[in-house]
């Protein structure tokens, strides 16, 4: 587990978040908060494989939700579908969600946010967006309703009057526990795609800059490293006691700080 010159281990966690990073070295700690906040060089991307789910919900765990609520922001989710005629290649609909993203700043401003890429059973691809807008953004929500049912209407090029009605759904979050289920039932849902379609990225953030993350790093002594492991492994629902260099769960930023301060750790 460690080398002779080995004498820390570090435990990594997003403040007001709910992911933890426990590694013998620190190298993997930037590798974690490189990870969240970056991509790098990836083969062609074909569908939604369970390493890209892993990220997507990682990096919506890392995000600091004290700090959310207090700039009083609101959360709102958004499904964009299309009509009977629509695109075969999902470059072409990224570039219909490029479009909107456009509108939407120019009449509400910067905010930050996260797509998904889906497919219908009848074929057709369809988004999902998340979104963190500021209160003060728009007076209601049928407002914004309106604006991206015509928006994207507008953006397919006006194809059916049908469909201006039909082709969106607007819903404001009112809690962080309906985000995280909104973002498991349909933002990070296992879903398989075409055979051998190029997909691209089917995943991705937007203003990055401006999502409330903060990591924390705490250096333990390789003997409270065991205990720590040892809680982490039964978070993760993982047997055996084999050697384990660096280990990433789900877990409130606050119970971090209980089990850091119970060992005898102060805040960092």
């Amino acid at each position: 587990m460690n080398s002779p010159s080995q004498t820390h281990a570090y435990v990594t966690s997003a403040a007001g978040g709910c992911l933890s990073h426990f590694s013998i070295t620190d190298r993997e700690t930037k590798r974690l908060t490189a990870t969240t906040q970056s991509g790098g060089i990836r083969e062609r991307i074909r569908g939604f494989s369970r390493s890209s789910r892993r990220r997507l919900l990682r990096c919506m765990a890392s995000i600091n939700r004290p700090v959310f609520r207090a700039y009083k922001g609101r959360l709102i989710f958004i499904t964009l579908t299309y009509p009977h005629k629509y695109p075969e290649n999902p470059k072409v609909c990224k570039r219909h969600l490029k479009a909107l993203r456009k509108r939407l700043t120019r009449r509400y401003g910067e905010f930050f946010g996260f797509w998904r890429l889906g497919v219908q059973k009848r074929g057709a691809w369809h988004f999902h967006l998340l979104l963190f807008m500021p209160r003060s953004a728009w007076n209601s929500l049928e407002e914004l309703r309106c604006f991206a049912a015509s928006a994207w209407y507008e953006v397919l090029g006006e194809v059916s009057e049908g469909h201006l009605l039909a082709g969106t759904r607007v819903e404001e979050i009112r809690t962080w526990r309906s985000a995280t289920s909104y973002a498991e039932r349909y933002v990070a849902k296992p879903e398989a795609f075409p055979e051998g379609v190029d997909t691209g990225r089917v995943w991705g953030k937007w203003n990055e800059k401006l999502l409330p993350v903060r990591w924390e790093t705490v250096g333990i002594s390789l003997k409270d490293a065991y205990r720590i492991r040892r809680v982490y492994r039964r978070l993760a629902g993982m047997r055996g006691s084999g050697p384990l260099c660096r280990l990433t769960v789900f877990i409130m930023h606050e119970n971090v700080l209980r089990l850091l301060a119970f060992l005898g750790y102060p805040p960092p």
